[in-house]
């Protein structure tokens, strides 16, 4: 079986750590709180939608993939 989920889960987790260390870090010294939250938001949700993949992913390998 032929999957591209551990590419989407490697470029969900980096790609959510990026906007938490960068973006976030630019927004707070422009002191603009509005872009801040919404980075925080969108780093955040990509790393727990690359935790979801993996744990589904997982979840499909060992229980229904045989």
């Amino acid at each position: 079986m032929i999957t591209f989920n551990y590419y989407t889960i490697m470029l969900l987790l980096l790609s959510g750590i990026l906007v938490l260390v960068f973006d976030v870090k630019i927004y707070a010294k422009a002191n603009l709180t509005r872009e801040k939250k919404g980075a925080l938001i969108l780093g955040w949700l990509n790393i727990v939608l690359a935790g979801l993949s993996y744990i589904c992913y997982f979840i499909y390998d060992k229980w229904f993939w045989k």
